[in-house]
C-alpha cells in the first residue's frame, strides 16, 4: 500500500520540519504531492484550475479520501481500519487536501470517502500535519504500539 497526500500549496519551513518528523516515523510508503502555481487567475476560476492539477495526480485505481468539512469525522481507531482494509485489498490511497477556496465538484465526486478532520476550517498546512500524525497513529494502532493511549 502506498499513500499519496495531494495538496494545494506548500508547507512553510517550520511546518515542513514537523511534517518530516512524522514522515520519518511512518513505516508505510507515504509521499506528498504539493501542487503550487504562479498563474494569475480570478477567484472564480481557482477551484476549477486547482481541480485540473489535482485530478492529474489522482490514480483512478486508488482508494480516494477527500478532505472536506462536510465529510464524516472518524475516531483514530476507525481511521486505522480504513488503512487496514486497503492493505487487505492491496489498494493504494490518495488523500486530497484542497486550497483556500475548497474543492471543485469534479474532485469531490471522485471520493471513495469524504473525511472531515474537524467541523472548523483549517489551514491546509495544519490539516496536512494533523493528517500525517493520524496516519502515524493509525499505523501504531494496527501494530499494537503504545503510542495511541
Amino acid at each position: 500500500m502506498k499513500i499519496n497526500i495531494i495538496s494545494v500549496g506548500k508547507l512553510s519551513n517550520t511546518n515542513r520540519v514537523i511534517a518530516d518528523y512524522y514522515h520519518k516515523m511512518i513505516k508505510w510508503k507515504c509521499k506528498e504531492t504539493e501542487l503550487g502555481y504562479s498563474k494569475k487567475i480570478s477567484d472564480n476560476q481557482i477551484k476549477s484550475y486547482e481541480a485540473e492539477l489535482i485530478n492529474a495526480q489522482i490514480d483512478d485505481s486508488s482508494y480516494k479520501i477527500i478532505l472536506d468539512v462536510n465529510g464524516k469525522q472518524l475516531t483514530s481507531e476507525d481511521f486505522s481500519l480504513v488503512f487496514k482494509k486497503q492493505m487487505i485489498e492491496s489498494k493504494n490511497i490518495d488523500i486530497v487536501i484542497g486550497g483556500a477556496f475548497g474543492l471543485d465538484k469534479s474532485v469531490i465526486n471522485k471520493a471513495d470517502y469524504l473525511l472531515s478532520l474537524s467541523k472548523m476550517t483549517l489551514p491546509h498546512q495544519f490539516a496536512k500535519i494533523m493528517l500525517l500524525e493520524q496516519i502515524y497513529r493509525a499505523q501504531t494502532i494496527l501494530e499494537g504500539h503504545p503510542y495511541h493511549k
